[in-house]
């Protein structure tokens, strides 16, 4: 039974090194084979490994680190990144960082397994924890990125940053708080953002004119005044796939905003408990941008011009649920959108209306109570009697409606009362 856990659906494995590698230690107290570091990239050939013991490292040659254009990996020893810390120890009168990538690496040199805390850039160079430019292109990996302001990673001018199996939380930034990317390609797989703040957008990911894969990551609690988890502007290719997105917000598009000419896929996504102030709760698409919508779940997201606002160019949702949103529409009322084997249910705002009320009834539109197995306790996979399970009446002719498969048979648990659902996700 599918839970509200983000599921490791995309394994991804990484060597260790090149054949024939030498390993070199590093410690904290400068003890091992080399004093810091950044001396033991210095010596380092392309394969070496490069192993630091837990503890905290700080100061000259533990921070400002430079790969140097070495297809080297530098890792934890014990694999436990919360044990083995890189303390920037940066400030607006002495910035500092962890790593800077522009002599391009590639994918073969790798970081792993450690933490980055208390990185600070300023607005002009952003990139607290990391920066990669100059077509360089890393592969960091089981990492941890907490308090770092100024955005915890940048990626800018062609590079491509790929990020598997980390975490942010609680980084700070004018834009990006987690990740700010700029005409570059940006690759995130199982990752986690939660906490993360961005004072104008994209409280966990901003990016212009950037091409983004975003697969089976976790979205929570991250705040923005424009894109509250994350704002893709300007001619941005974007998918997302198998996402989670829960309690984020913003004072517009509470989770997802693409604009200014981008595309998106969002595909297999569920959506909760996500608000706004004013406009789109959840996703919001607009001037000259269009998306994808498929094989989603909304479920009491809350904002005053619906849970979905797609808009200008036309777009398409498919077999998607958005239900019990607990202010506004389903989707904005005039939203320019093609609907198909979807179901709008429950929510305060109204279901069908507006511009795409037609709509209703066809395609496999329909308004029926999903039968969520446990949705108070985070469960949205469906009853074996849910209207949305595949093939199933009132629509037939439609294959899963949702992002969660049948779970549960037995009673079914169907909604009675707004009060309930208002009280899960008040603050």
């Amino acid at each position: 039974m599918r839970a509200l856990v983000l599921v490791l659906c995309c394994g991804v494995l990484f060597g260790a090194g090149m054949a024939g590698a030498e390993t070199y230690t590093v410690r904290p107290d400068g003890t091992g084979d080399y004093p810091t570091i950044q001396a033991a990239i210095d010596a380092a050939v392309d394969g070496d490994i490069i192993e630091l013991t837990d503890g905290i490292f700080t100061g000259d040659g533990n921070r400002d680190i430079d790969y140097l254009g070495k297809a080297i990996t530098v890792r934890s020893q014990s694999g436990n990144a919360a044990g083995c810390i890189i303390d920037c120890e940066g400030s607006a009168a002495t910035p500092h960082r962890a790593f800077h990538f522009y002599s391009g690496e590639q994918n073969n040199s790798r970081l792993s397994g450690v933490t980055i805390m208390h990185g600070w850039a300023p607005i002009e160079s952003r990139g607290g924890g990391i920066r990669c430019e100059g077509e360089s292109a890393p592969v960091v990996i089981d990492c941890i990125l907490t308090d770092n302001s100024g955005a915890a990673a940048l990626c800018i001018e062609s590079s491509w940053l790929t990020f598997t199996n980390c975490h942010f939380t609680s980084n700070t930034a004018f834009e990006g708080g987690g990740i700010c990317c700029e005409e570059a390609t940006l690759t995130i797989e199982h990752c986690t953002f939660s906490d993360n703040t961005a004072e104008q957008s994209g409280g966990a990911i901003r990016a212009r004119a950037a091409v983004i894969t975003v697969d089976c990551c976790t979205f929570t609690h991250n705040t923005a005044s424009h894109g509250g988890a994350t704002d893709f502007i300007m001619g941005c290719e974007v998918a997302l796939r198998d996402c989670l997105y829960q309690e984020n917000s913003a004072i517009e598009a509470g989770c997802v905003c693409l604009f200014a000419g981008c595309q998106g896929t969002i595909e297999g996504c569920t959506f909760v408990g996500n608000s706004s102030d004013q406009w789109a709760a959840a996703v919001e698409v607009g001037k000259s941008s269009t998306a994808h919508v498929a094989e989603c779940t909304f479920y009491g997201n809350a904002a005053s011009g619906g849970t979905l606002i797609l808009s200008d160019d036309p777009s398409t949702v498919t077999n998607t649920i958005v239900a019990f949103s607990t202010l506004g529409p389903a989707l904005y009322s005039w939203s320019n959108v093609a609907l198909s084997c979807c179901d709008f249910c429950g929510n305060e705002g109204g279901d069908w209306i507006g511009g795409y009320a037609s709509q209703y009834g066809i395609n496999g539109n329909i308004s029926e109570d999903p039968l969520f197995c446990d949705p108070e306790n985070g469960d949205f996979a469906l009853h074996e009697l849910s209207p949305c399970a595949p093939f199933s009446p009132p629509n037939p002719e439609c294959d899963l409606i949702g992002a969660w498969a049948v779970g549960c048979g037995g009673t079914p648990v169907t909604e009675s009362t707004w009060g309930g659902i208002k009280a899960m996700f008040r603050r």
